[in-house]
């Protein structure tokens, strides 16, 4: 039997939702400096995430079953992930290079003032002490790098997370089997 598409035709195709969501939380993120309620919403998009992610590859391994193990399901959720995060790392980039170019400064002072203001302030002393050297001596990673090492997490993050999701789609679809077998044999 000749497949519908390939793995990768399959992922970059579930790829473009997974951006525009990824560009979401990213945005919340980024803007949440200046709207702080934004902040409120990453939380929620988090714990969705998975969710999602199991969605369009439960999608994927219907319309294609021979797709329905778990090498081939996490190789899918993985270039839906790198593919997702270049979209998201666009967003990511125009914002901070267009519309914001100063927020590494500005979350790393957000950071100190929230540190300060904490009754735990004494505590991470040090750390508020190295920050405010590195604004001192412009050491900050610069908008780009902030970018690129989001994008990197993401796809990591996004590639574990794949794997998860993938073994417990494979494993649902084999109960869901066995109990049709189960109740066919009845």
């Amino acid at each position: 039997m000749e497949m519908k598409k390939s793995i990768y035709r399959y992922a970059a195709e579930a790829g473009f939702p997974i951006g525009i969501y990824l560009s979401v939380m990213a945005a919340c993120m980024l803007m949440g400096l200046k709207y702080e309620f934004l902040t409120s919403f990453l939380l929620p998009l988090t714990i969705a995430f998975p969710f999602l992610l199991g969605v369009i590859l439960r999608q994927i391994a219907k319309k294609e079953p021979a797709y329905m193990k778990v090498s081939a399901l996490w190789l899918g959720g993985i270039y839906t992930m790198i593919f997702g995060t270049i979209i998201c790392m666009l967003f990511s980039a125009c914002y901070i290079f267009f519309a914001d170019p100063g927020f590494v400064y500005e979350y790393v002072s957000s950071a100190i003032d929230s540190i300060e203001s904490s009754p735990m302030k004494e505590q991470y002393a040090n750390t508020t002490a190295i920050m405010r050297e590195a604004i001192e001596a412009r050491i900050l990673p610069s908008g780009i790098e902030f970018v690129a090492t989001m994008g990197w997490s993401t796809c990591f993050f996004g590639s574990i997370l794949s794997l998860i999701v993938a073994a417990i789609i494979v494993k649902i679809n084999k109960r869901k089997q066995r109990n049709k077998i189960d109740a066919f044999n009845l």
